[in-house]
C-alpha cells in the first residue's frame, strides 16, 4: 500500500483493485464489482450492454472516495461518506466524477434558466 500524499483522512492507496486485482492505472477486468460505468457513475457490473461508456481504470481508491475527501464528507479517518455522496452529489459524465449539482460542466446546458440569463 502507498499512503495518500496530501490528506490525513485519506485511506492508503491500494496498489491493486480488491476485486479484479489490476494495478493503479490499468482498466478493470469485465465483471469487476468495483468498476464504474463512466456514463452514470454507478456500478458497471450489470449495466446496459448498449452503454458505450469508456472503461474505468483503478485509481488506488474506492470509487467516490476522492470526491468525499474534496467535499469534506468523511465519517472519520479513512471512512468516506459514500452514502452522502450518492444521495447529494450528481455524476458528471463529461468529467467522470461526482460533483455538487451547481459545479457540473454546464457547456451543454441552455443559456437561460427559468427565463433568466446565466
Amino acid at each position: 500500500m502507498t499512503t495518500h500524499p496530501n490528506d490525513a483522512d485519506a485511506t492508503p492507496l491500494e496498489e491493486s483493485c480488491p476485486d479484479c486485482h489490476v494495478s493503479i492505472g490499468q482498466y478493470h477486468v469485465e465483471g469487476c464489482d468495483v468498476a464504474r460505468c463512466l456514463a452514470t457513475g454507478l456500478q458497471r457490473l450489470g449495466h446496459a450492454e448498449s452503454c458505450r461508456c469508456p472503461r474505468d481504470a483503478w485509481t488506488g481508491q474506492w470509487p467516490g472516495e476522492a470526491e468525499c475527501l474534496e467535499l469534506g464528507w468523511m465519517l472519520g479517518p479513512g471512512l468516506p461518506d459514500l452514502n452522502r455522496l450518492m444521495t447529494t452529489a450528481t455524476w458528471d459524465p463529461a468529467a467522470h466524477r461526482w460533483t455538487l449539482p451547481d459545479q457540473q460542466n454546464t457547456t451543454d446546458l441552455p443559456t437561460t434558466v427559468k427565463g433568466e440569463p446565466r
